[in-house]
This record gives structure tokens, C-alpha cells and sequence, in this order.
């Protein structure tokens, strides 16, 4: 069975966002559920592997999040601009 986890790393980053921020994350998350579960990869979600295990999704357009894939589990790491991501994936790799 198929899982989505927030990790606390993920809380943390998320409850830096702005309102409007806030609002495009749950669109993306609702987006990647219907991924997930049923298939459909909507346009624009931006869903792309980054590294060994490691996906990228799209918020908009300045925001990314960082989800690790295991089995079938998908953890959801961190929420950032283009360079907290890459600045994050240096230090966690």
C-alpha cells in the first residue's frame, strides 16, 4: 500500500511559507496524491528525479519539495526556493 509521510524537516520548512504559499503547497500536494494513488501526472506538477531515491516537485513557481521515495513510501523532506533545495541536498545527501 502506498504512503505519503510528512517528515518534521518538511513541517518546519512548511510553516515558513506565506499564506499564498501555503495555499499553492496544498494544490501541489492534492496533485500529487491523485499521482500517487491514481496516476494521473497533471501538467506543470514538474515531478522529476533529482538523485539516488530522491524526487522533485513544483509549487508554483518559485517553490520545490524535496520527497524521498522507499518502496512504497514517499517521504516528504523539505520545502524550498530552487537554491534552499540545492543548498539542502548538498548538506543531506
Amino acid at each position: 500500500m502506498r504512503r505519503i509521510i510528512a517528515l518534521p524537516s518538511f513541517a518546519r520548512s512548511a510553516k515558513k511559507l506565506s499564506s499564498t504559499d501555503k495555499d499553492q503547497l496544498v494544490e501541489a500536494l492534492e496533485q500529487f496524491n491523485n499521482f500517487i494513488f491514481i496516476g494521473e501526472l497533471p501538467f506543470g506538477l514538474g515531478f522529476k528525479k533529482i538523485g539516488q531515491g530522491k524526487y522533485e516537485l513544483r509549487v508554483g513557481l518559485r517553490l520545490r519539495i524535496v520527497v524521498k521515495a522507499e518502496s512504497d513510501t514517499y517521504y516528504l523532506v523539505f520545502i524550498g526556493n530552487h537554491d534552499e533545495v540545492k543548498k539542502y541536498l548538498r548538506h543531506y545527501r
